[in-house]
């Protein structure tokens, strides 16, 4: 509840106006007052309820019997924050003795040199505290309604802390229980807030309830059932505003139900520290505006060393797991039994990256092998490496490197035996498949084999696998006749067809050069001649 300081209730206009002056108990100015109230009573036991104001006319005060000390005290007891007197009629000016009492229990009393209409006072200061309270109640619902929302349907991570974070204007995170940074919302500079976050969060102690704790007074909130915590949300830095902590303590309290209930009701088995890797690897392959301290922050965060050697791996699953769930867990376990840092992740639909820290010396410059001889048998269809990097500026191009492998190799040689591929292996095949789109490769191969396509379904199949077949064999006739399980005469006898459609000498080693670049950009794309055969 925001309610106003005395500070604040003595600065309005209308108080103002009668020159209010303080003359004890300054410190305690910025105390919240929750009423205001008019009372002439010297023991106002039983008339306050406490955080309340108290204004008078000066009646108590002008009293002689009035014991200073006694009033004073019974003021404080009874829950009153400050006192002020009017100066006119009752009396002229504030005893000393009252003075004195009041300075010497720290409590704020103020005096006004001019008349004031105490009604005036009580409805502004009244409304202001309705309003907050109506404010506070439009705020709870609100709360109350995003949170039910996002526990019913179950809602991602990312929805739960942009929602935390927009309700309280600050940055929230979730961090599971070694202390890395999994996900994180608002609007901050990410370098700075996750710089050395796992050190920074060992030091904040656990905490039951939200709470300012710690050497940077962070609010946390446990997530996960009273007997299974996984993970805390955490608002990293101090707040200092009492309303505005009450608000933060709700907010993560639900948020904090919401990813609970969220992960009890869905599907969670990959956890919630695969899928902030595989956030962190993805935003990695996203163009080239990205913010790279911000990037390096996360991966620190999620305990990837980035001043290590960054080797990539990318992998393609054979089997059709929507979620590549087996890929995943097998990937994490073969880091595991190499004993080497990584982060894992889902790139895309079939496509699961591993970027490892890796140390020089003997026998590393094989881990992509490994690694991939450690996966399941069948789960893997083409697996590509690139790097090592040594800056981690680099991993975003190693990255998105061995992912044009594996994309590659998966759409050009779908059957071959699983290895690690390297760009260096590609040649032009590499070059063909970034110009697959470009009409002028579309020109050339309707002009190298357009004969060829307008031939009818059945010939122009037999025709396209005999030219294949020929310039896989370097134009040697013997290993092209086994290569089509067929004699040399008719070996020859097929050749001699293939040489009258196409029009020109096979013999010629650059009519095959020419030929046999057309056939490969056919054979990564054949909608690519699909006009030429119509």
């Amino acid at each position: 509840m925001v309610y106003p300081t005395l500070a604040e209730v003595l600065d309005l206009p209308v108080l103002k106006a009668a020159a209010p002056r303080v003359r004890a108990g300054s410190a305690g100015l910025d105390a919240r007052i929750r009423w205001v109230h008019v009372s002439e009573q010297r023991n106002p036991a039983g008339t306050l309820s406490g955080g309340e104001l108290v204004l008078s006319i000066g009646v108590a005060v002008a009293d002689p019997t009035t014991d200073a000390a006694a009033y004073v005290a019974a003021l404080r007891d009874a829950g009153a924050v400050g006192l002020v007197v009017e100066l006119g009629q009752h009396v002229r000016s504030l005893p000393s003795t009252l003075v004195q009492a009041a300075r010497a229990a720290e409590f704020p009393l103020v005096e006004l040199a001019r008349a004031v209409r105490f009604v005036e006072v009580t409805e502004i200061v009244h409304a202001q505290i309705v309003n907050s309270q109506y404010a506070r109640m439009q705020f709870i619902q609100r709360v109350h309604d995003t949170f039910r929302t996002l526990a019913v349907e179950s809602g991602e991570v990312n929805r739960v802390l942009v929602e935390a974070a927009t309700l309280i204007g600050l940055p929230v995170v979730l961090e599971d229980l070694r202390h890395r940074a999994l996900s994180f919302a608002g609007d901050f500079a990410a370098a700075r807030l996750l710089k050395d976050w796992t050190a920074r969060s060992h030091q904040v102690p656990v905490a039951p309830r939200p709470s300012d704790i710690g050497p940077e007074g962070w609010m946390t909130m446990p997530v996960g059932p009273r007997s299974r915590r996984w993970g805390r949300l955490v608002v990293p830095q101090r707040v200092v505003d009492d309303a505005v902590a009450e608000n933060v303590a709700m907010v993560l309290e639900h948020a904090a139900d919401a990813l609970t209930i969220g992960r009890l009701l869905g599907d969670d088995s990959l956890g919630l520290e695969l899928e902030a890797q595989g956030e962190l690897l993805k935003d990695l392959l996203r163009g080239t505006t990205l913010d790279e301290p911000a990037l390096r922050a996360r991966a620190r965060a999620l305990g990837l060393p980035t001043g290590s050697a960054l080797t990539v791996v990318v992998v393609g699953a054979s089997a059709a797991d929507p979620h590549d769930r087996e890929l995943l867990e097998a990937a994490v376990a073969a880091t595991r039994t190499l004993r080497t840092t990584a982060i894992v992740g889902r790139l895309a639909p079939g496509r699961v990256g591993i970027v490892a820290a890796r140390r020089s010396g003997k026998g590393e410059a094989g881990f992509p092998e490994r690694v991939v001889e450690l996966l399941p048998s069948g789960s893997v269809s083409v697996a590509a490496a690139a790097g090592p990097v040594t800056a981690f500026a680099e991993l975003a191009s190693a990255l998105a490197e061995a992912a044009f492998v594996v994309d590659v190799q998966a759409a050009t040689a779908p059957s071959v035996p699983v290895r690690i591929w390297r760009s260096s292996d590609l040649g032009v095949r590499g070059l063909l498949w970034q110009l697959r789109a470009d009409p002028r490769l579309l020109a050339y191969v309707d002009a190298q084999l357009g004969a060829l396509l307008r031939l009818d379904d059945r010939v122009r199949g037999q025709m396209l696998d005999t030219l294949s077949a020929y310039l896989e064999a370097g134009g040697v006739m013997t290993a092209f006749a086994v290569m089509i399980n067929l004699s040399r005469p008719a070996a020859y006898a097929r050749l001699a067809r293939l040489r009258q459609v196409l029009g020109c000498d096979l013999d010629e080693p650059r009519t095959r050069l020419s030929l046999h670049v057309a056939m490969l950009a056919l054979q990564q794309d054949r909608d690519l001649a699909a006009p030429a055969a119509r």
